[in-house]
């Protein structure tokens, strides 16, 4: 027998081990606690402990993400997944919402996941952006990343000494495809600032570049951004060189860029740069699901 069952922190030690570390420690916790989840959906089948749903709230003008879904080996092909999906349209029916997302690596059985999605109902699956995974050491010699030299009129100053007040207008700004991926406040504790830039023409900020380290021996180049008014004057790459170089003293041993499958600027550049530094490539995909 299936039960779904709203996990409290009295109720979410069995299903801990169901998700990854970074959610295990607020699974369960008081709703709107922050830095916890608002829903926990646990599932025991014949009352063990056999599946894990996670999802979070809207942020921002994104969707209910899910978080995570995981069903126990010996308990897959019995349908629970699916009740976990129908579990969490339910809930988020209940609180007034209409649509979820999910995004996730294609790595390991991430077949079995799409198959439950578009058996529930959610749209096809599509690649939201790639990972290239460079090793940084063989790659500080490449020609282009010391090859582009910025115009002198334009100056770049290091994350930590970018002011406050300067950040927070970053963060606001109204432009075409300006988005969460690209706010300078978004994720910030994992910023690193020596890597991290921004570009400036005068007093002007006219573009940055955000890199994220979140493993000891891997760094994130996650942001790269330039403003509305001076894009297509080949600023984009001259700033990725001058992070590049910074990226090169540091101690990490990866390197991993993100970029946007929508991003055909920074396609023709993961090409024509990345391509020959013969990194691993893998897909981030996104679904999008409507009731």
């Amino acid at each position: 027998m299936i039960e779904i069952i709203p996990l409290t922190p009295e109720t979410a030690a069995p299903y801990r081990a169901f998700t990854y570390r970074t959610y295990q420690a607020g699974l369960g916790g008081p709703e709107g606690e922050a830095g916890t989840l608002r829903i926990a959906l646990g599932v025991s089948f014949m009352g063990e402990p056999a599946g894990l749903l996670l999802a979070h709230p809207p942020e921002q003008d994104e969707p209910a993400r899910v978080l995570s879904v995981f069903v126990e080996k010996r308990f897959r092909k019995l349908g629970i997944a699916g009740a976990l999906m129908s579990e969490l349209k339910a809930c988020l029916t209940r609180i007034g919402l209409k649509q979820a997302c999910v995004e996730y690596y294609a790595l390991h059985s991430y077949q079995a996941l799409e198959r439950v999605l578009l058996r529930s109902g959610w749209q096809s699956p599509e690649v939201y952006s790639r990972y290239y995974r460079c090793d940084i050491v063989p790659n500080r010699e490449t020609r282009w990343i010391h090859r582009f030299k910025l115009p002198d009129r334009y100056t770049v100053m290091p994350w930590g000494e970018v002011r406050r007040d300067e950040l927070t207008l970053m963060n606001q700004l109204q432009e075409q495809d300006f988005n969460t991926y690209f706010r300078p406040l978004f994720q910030e504790e994992h910023i690193e600032p020596n890597c991290s830039l921004v570009l400036k023409l005068g007093a002007e900020i006219v573009g940055w570049s955000i890199v994220d380290r979140q493993l000891a021996d891997t760094l994130l180049y996650r942001t790269l951004y330039i403003r509305e008014a001076y894009r297509d004057l080949g600023l984009g790459i001259l700033l990725a060189a001058q992070s590049a170089q910074r990226i090169a003293r540091t101690d990490a041993a990866h390197l991993v860029i993100q970029i946007l499958t929508g991003n055909e600027r920074m396609q023709k550049v993961a090409e024509r740069m990345l391509v020959p530094m013969n990194p691993i490539v893998t897909e981030y995909k996104r679904a999008v699901w409507n009731f």
